[in-house]
């Protein structure tokens, strides 16, 4: 990241390792249960294909064994197959599927863990800057004189965890208001141990502005 001429730093804060907890419970239990359901709709819509073409053979066995008697011909007796319901196959493979959700669930802990340590939330006397990514890296500005409002606030876990989160909201977004959907921020600042100095930092260059 450039500095413009006359810009000076002032605030430059990576989340803290206690919003790893968070996005545990947010996001890699979310894609490692996605993950189960998408390869488990795979393999169902495959199984149906299966027991579809089964059921086709069944009939044709049928309508043979039908003609042979009508024809007073000899047949060999057939084992009758049970037809399984294609969500069968979740049932058979629950174990599978457990074990698809740990290793999912370890592989994006891990690259959640990595890319906290991307993550950068910059203060400037002249804008409020986030950045990070891996896969894609983001750089996102905002001055302060777009800034329409600033909140700061804990969810229960992460007041159990003793972190903060702070938004910033612009002209194209709005703060939540009552009995309303709750807007999505410009900017969020999550995984912050000591929130009060980046918010009234914000707060009097965004007064001064």
């Amino acid at each position: 990241m450039k500095l413009d001429t006359g810009e000076t730093l002032e605030l430059d804060i990576m989340p803290n390792e206690k919003l790893l907890v968070i996005w545990f419970l947010t996001k890699t239990i979310t894609y490692s249960v996605a993950t189960m359901f998408f390869v488990f709709m795979i393999l169902f819509f495959i199984n149906t294909i299966n027991l579809a073409t089964e059921v086709e053979l069944e009939k044709e066995n049928k309508t043979e064994t039908s003609q042979n008697i009508s024809k007073n011909e000899p047949s060999e007796d057939k084992v009758k197959k049970k037809i399984d319901h294609p969500f069968s196959i979740m049932v058979d493979y629950w174990g599978w599927a457990l074990a698809l959700v740990g290793i999912s669930s370890v592989i994006i802990q891990i690259y959640l863990i990595y890319l906290r340590k991307t993550y950068r939330y910059v203060i400037t006397n002249r804008r409020c800057i986030f950045i990070g990514g891996i896969l894609k890296r983001i750089e996102r500005t905002v001055p302060y004189k777009k800034i329409t409002d600033i909140q700061r606030s804990q969810n229960i876990i992460e007041r159990m965890l003793g972190i903060w989160n702070v938004q910033i909201f612009t002209p194209g977004t709005a703060s939540m208001q009552i009995g309303q959907a709750k807007a999505k921020a410009e900017l969020n600042f999550d995984g912050l141990l000591n929130s009060e100095e980046l918010y009234e930092t914000i707060n009097r260059h965004t007064q001064v502005n």
